[in-house]
């Protein structure tokens, strides 16, 4: 089997980090709320944790049964990034897309598309991914509300 076929089945080679970034990797911004519902994740950035592939399978399920909802909101975020930086070329591309969630107060990510290509010989990676949000409310809040409730930390409706 090659090296791609074996990560397809979700099997980790030496030397490959258990936060690696992959299509359907969910990022989360740290909270207290997610943390005692006992969702597993790793530090990746600032106020950030990345799930592994099957936590984030299972987010959606684990945050249902708690009495949560996973929000996922339809347009795409997208982020180019030149390929020149080795491995940490997808975290600079992850790092904006964070960037861009955090701006419009969601409290998740969702990466959908990873994708390496040359431009006029030029190496580049091109991201994409949705923004999700977490909350108890089975209405998604306002972008004020959620500006308001910690820069869009998960909350308990009524407050």
């Amino acid at each position: 089997m090659t090296p791609s076929s074996l990560r397809a089945f979700g099997i980790r080679l030496r030397g490959s980090m258990s936060n690696q970034i992959q299509t359907g990797t969910m990022m989360v911004q740290q909270s207290e709320a997610l943390h005692a519902l006992g969702i597993a994740s790793e530090p990746y950035a600032r106020n950030w944790d990345s799930l592994g592939v099957l936590e984030s399978s299972g987010l959606d399920r684990k945050l249902r049964a708690a009495g949560w909802k996973l929000f996922f909101m339809a347009g795409e975020l997208r982020a180019v990034v030149p390929a020149w930086g080795g491995q940490k070329t997808l975290g600079r591309g992850v790092k904006r897309l964070l960037a861009q969630t955090r701006l419009q107060h969601f409290n998740c990510l969702e990466v959908t598309h990873i994708r390496r290509e040359r431009f006029l010989g030029v190496p580049y990676v091109s991201i994409a991914a949705h923004s999700r949000h977490i909350q108890q409310a089975s209405q998604i809040e306002s972008a004020e509300q959620r500006a308001h409730d910690g820069n869009g930390e998960a909350r308990r409706s009524g407050k």
